[in-house]
């Protein structure tokens, strides 16, 4: 360290600022000098000494007593070294009490404020490596956070606006930037991430090295705790695998060397869960696996780290090796582990082996279930080989990352490949991208129902065409249902549904793509054809809770629900619009609409039903009811046949009592008029036929509570619909 200061009472008085004493004043009392600068005393007048042993003092000086004249007495010249705030006074009786005390600041240029220079107008503002001084000087500076070292958020004491000496390596703007982007966080939580302050303490060396003083093979031990190492090469000094591009930058306590990467100390977690797979030479598969299905940015969201905006995790990643999907395919018949990687199964496989919850090695016990991405079970063993998941080891734990752990394992957990054929073969889907449409597809997913059931659901992950193929049988129902879970229509986008022989026999590029319901394999089309049908509603609630059933002569021919739950979360996929359209197909003869209402806002529901031919036929958009259901319509013969049969008369037929318990009779009918009744649940579906004559009661004492809608027809007239609740 160097020298405190010297004092010379038999020497001239030559120093950078002079004070002088008289009875009970200095003068100048307060000024301020740099360090290494000298202050000379002279005694002018009366007897006084000069004791600057205030324990606040960064160092203590004592001049002796002296008594002046008008010549003035050298009492001797002090030179600081060290910067601080020095507080001085003769201290001869009640000279203090009297006013005779004086304060020097000693003003140096430490780490901190030369790290300063380096913000907006700062002197090296060009070396552009603000952001890694705005860090270290909010975490190892007392003059800039106001804090005291040693307090929470400090290392070892380190302040780089103290006295001790340290070297410190700044990364460079450009290599933050690059880690922000791979941690996948903004400046405000990178800045505030746990592991901040122990990283930056890895690029603060104790000591001072100029780069003259490195030396190829050196090692420096870190504030951190663990060493970097110094290489020397032909484009000049390295510390660990960063360049340093900007040496000797010097303060009065250090030196800075802006380095062109961030040091890593070894042993802290990967970035994220993608990040630890990317880096993993034994998961390349999973790697373009995670990728080819768009889940990649899942794998990089910062739930913990960032809580500025939702992000899906943490995850605990159950990840294969390379050498596990090799042996996958292989068994299941593939060709390659290329054509596995462009199957359909693999969004399944994929999400089978993600969990949205962190369960380290330490958290895992025999018999336990986890619920897997894709909502299925995952069963965890353990015994004396070790851990598995669903049969699959662990071949190695506990890769940890701030966004979730992953574990390796060394097969894939089992899967059952569905049947590829039904008893009319295989329909093959096309997801279609057209112009820039790729985006189009980003949230939205093609579900294909057989008989009202979910066999497959696929979502565009390239910018290219993609299909996937599903097992249909005779007599089925098929209704390919295109969803947008993201809220919003996009266009250059749509789809092909080809039958078993590679014929194209439905194809959608409207924006947003049609859904098309009653699709039936291995049979003739439907003798009307398609008719569209178009949903309004100017809540923009998308028909919130209600639904159609369209019958024809062969039956149901499709059950359009609004709000389902595709993902099976158990909640409704929401979808707002003002207007949504759909295809159906109808053979010719009589066909009804039967409308659940919505739950929401229904007097601004209605619905529109064109022929084949593109003519509107059905008109219920009336904003001033809810949507009625339509009876006894012919699609395919013209219009007038529509209203020659003998209707009811308006409100003539009714329920009583209504809510019902057991049974309720129906009024309003002739006591000889024979009638049929079926009643329907709000799905659609006949829960109860019925035939009767006259006032007749109807027994409904075996349907569960709920509510229902009932058809009454008498032959030669038109349906009655009544809806009715079931207590």
């Amino acid at each position: 360290m160097l020298s405190v200061f010297t004092t010379g009472a038999n020497s001239q008085c030559e120093a950078d600022t002079t004070v002088y004493l008289t009875d009970y004043f200095f003068t100048p009392n307060s000024f301020t000098i740099s360090v290494g600068q000298t202050v000379a005393f002279v005694n002018a007048e009366g007897t006084h000494n000069v004791d600057g042993t205030e324990e606040s003092n960064p160092v203590s000086f004592f001049l002796e007593e002296t008594e002046g004249n008008i010549d003035g007495v050298c009492m001797g010249t002090v030179t600081f070294d060290v910067p601080g705030v020095y507080t001085f006074t003769s201290s001869i009786g009640v000279q203090p009490e009297l006013g005779m005390t004086g304060t020097i600041v000693v003003d140096a240029e430490t780490l901190a404020d030369v790290m300063a220079d380096f913000t907006g107008g700062g002197g090296l503002e060009n070396l552009a490596a603000w952001q890694s001084c705005w860090a270290f000087t909010t975490y190892y500076s007392a003059n800039y956070i106001n804090g005291q070292p040693g307090n929470t958020g400090w290392v070892g004491g380190v302040d780089l606006s103290g006295n001790e000496g340290y070297t410190v390596f700044v990364p460079t703007d450009a290599a933050v930037n690059d880690l922000m982007e791979l941690m996948n966080l903004s400046q405000f939580d990178m800045l505030a991430f746990y592991d901040m302050v122990p990283a930056l303490a890895y690029h603060i060396v104790p000591g001072v090295y100029m780069a003259s003083d490195l030396e190829d093979g050196m090692t420096l031990p870190t504030a951190e705790g663990q060493s970097v190492t110094i290489s020397i090469g032909d484009a000049g000094a390295m510390v660990d695998d960063a360049n340093i591009i900007y040496p000797d930058i010097t303060a009065f306590n250090g030196v800075i060397h802006v380095i062109d990467h961030i040091l890593a100390p070894a042993g802290y977690p990967g970035a994220t869960t993608w990040d630890v797979i990317v880096q993993s030479p034994d998961h390349t598969i999973l790697e373009q696996a995670l990728l080819a299905e768009g889940l990649d940015e899942a794998l990089r969201g910062q739930p913990i780290l960032n809580d500025n905006e939702p992000a899906e995790g943490p995850f605990t990643v159950f990840a294969p090796t390379d050498a596990a999907f090799f042996a996958l395919a292989e068994a299941s018949g593939f060709e390659s582990v290329e054509a596995l990687l462009a199957s359909q199964f693999m969004d399944d496989i994929l999400y089978a082996h993600l969990v949205e919850a962190v369960y380290e090695s330490d958290d895992l016990f025999n018999g336990q279930n986890l619920t897997s991405y894709g909502n299925e079970n995952i069963g965890i063993s353990i015994d004396s080989e070790g851990i598995a998941a669903n049969t699959a080891p662990i071949i190695q734990a506990d890769m940890l990352a701030y966004n979730g752990v992953v574990h390796s394992l060394g097969e894939v957990m089992p899967y059952d490949f569905p049947d590829p054929e039904g008893t009319c073969g295989a329909w093959k889907i096309n997801m279609l991208t057209f112009g820039n449409g790729s985006e189009g597809w980003e949230g939205s997913t093609i579900n294909v129902f057989s008989n009202g059931t979910l066999i497959a659901s696929e979502t565009m992950t390239t910018g290219t065409t993609e299909s996937f193929s599903v097992p249909v049988n005779n007599g089925s129902r098929i209704d390919v249902i295109y969803n947008n879970q993201g809220g919003s229509w996009s266009g250059n986008h749509g789809f092909e549904v080809e039958d078993q022989f590679g014929t194209v026999i439905y194809s959608s590029y409207a924006s947003p793509p049609i859904s098309i319901y009653g699709l039936n394999p291995c049979e003739e089309s439907p003798t009307c054809g398609l008719i569209e049908v178009t949903f309004t509603d100017e809540s923009y609630d998308g028909w919130y809770g209600g639904n159609m059933a369209v019958y024809s002569e062969s039956g149901l021919e499709a059950n359009i629900f609004f709000n389902p739950d595709f993902d099976g979360d158990g909640y409704a996929d929401y979808q707002s619009f003002e207007e949504r359209t759909v295809m159906v197909t109808v053979n010719e003869g009589e066909v009804d609409f039967l409308v659940s209402s919505p739950v929401s806002y229904p007097t601004q529901c209605g619905y529109t039903v064109k022929n084949p031919a593109g003519e509107v036929v059905i008109d219920e958009t009336s904003t001033t009811m809810a949507p009625p259901s339509t009876f006894n319509f012919e699609i395919c013969e013209s219009t007038a046949s529509n209203v020659v049969e003998e209707a009811f008369e308006a409100n003539t037929v009714s329920l009583f009592p209504n809510p019902v318990g057991t049974a309720a009779q129906i009024k309003g009918l002739p006591n000889d008029e024979t009638w049929e009744a079926h009643v329907y649940s709000v799905n659609g579906k006949i829960v109860h036929r019925q035939r009767g004559v006259g006032n007749e009661a109807i027994n409904v004492g075996t349907l569960p509570t709920g509510l229902y809608n009932l058809q009454i027809r008498v032959t030669g007239k038109s349906y009655e619909a009544i809806r009715f609740v079931k207590e």
